[in-house]
């Protein structure tokens, strides 16, 4: 279809529901294409310039054109923003890693992460990690640092600015930290789980490894 070459978005082996949606999100571009600024002669007003077929013409034209490269612009950034996603799911994976072994190996007996399954829209990615309470009711590790981080604005007839946001809560405090990703995701990560950890430390077990340098040498002689 040529609103579809216009667009710059589904090409010609996209079909189905979601070549739909892209269909309806360029008919929406033609909502807000205005005739007001091309002005309309009246009985009473016989100065202004009469309205053309051509100069309507190139009045929506140009609106048009701009709306599909706003359009255009938006969907390479869709695109970057799902390549960033993979990339910061990685990212979490190794942050979570490094405060397993950094922290919870050192002062509070281990712990491990884990990555929940993705939701069906494939929107958002949450992981968990799992340490042992204090007091100890069970030797069971449970869930005390969920992380998440969630697309916005991605899909064809969304509205807004597309983003990545993330997110790290814990039990008492399931908004704990949020934030926008960027260049600089990995050290907010880790700032953010490290306030995590503060909020939580006081509920975990204590178990500090004999490395942790929590002994004073002379209590070993």
């Amino acid at each position: 279809m040529a609103e579809r070459d216009l667009a710059g978005g589904a090409g010609a082996g996209d079909s189905g529901r979601s070549g739909d949606d892209w269909d309806l999100a360029f008919n929406r571009l033609l909502e807000g294409v205005s005739l007001d600024e091309i002005s309309v002669p009246t009985a009473s007003d016989q100065r202004r310039r009469k309205l053309t077929f051509s100069g309507v013409r190139d009045s929506v034209a140009e609106q048009l054109r701009e709306k599909v490269r706003s359009e255009r612009q938006r969907r390479e950034t869709i695109a970057r923003l799902k390549q960033q996603f993979e990339v910061c799911s990685t990212q979490v994976d190794e942050v979570l890693a490094d405060f397993v072994s950094t922290l919870l190996d050192t002062f509070n007996g281990g712990g491990e992460s884990r990555r929940l399954p993705d939701p069906r829209d494939g929107r958002s990615r949450s992981w968990q990690v799992l340490a042992r309470r204090s007091p100890q009711r069970d030797d069971e590790p449970e869930p005390v640092i969920t992380v998440q981080i969630t697309t916005r604005g991605v899909e064809a007839l969304d509205r807004g600015q597309p983003a990545l946001e993330c997110r790290v809560s814990t039990a008492r405090n399931p908004r704990l930290v949020d934030f926008a990703a960027g260049l600089d995701f990995r050290s907010e990560l880790e700032d953010a789980v490290c306030r995590a950890y503060r909020d939580i430390l006081g509920t975990l077990r204590l178990a500090p490894a004999p490395d942790s340098g929590v002994r004073d040498d002379k209590d070993g002689e």
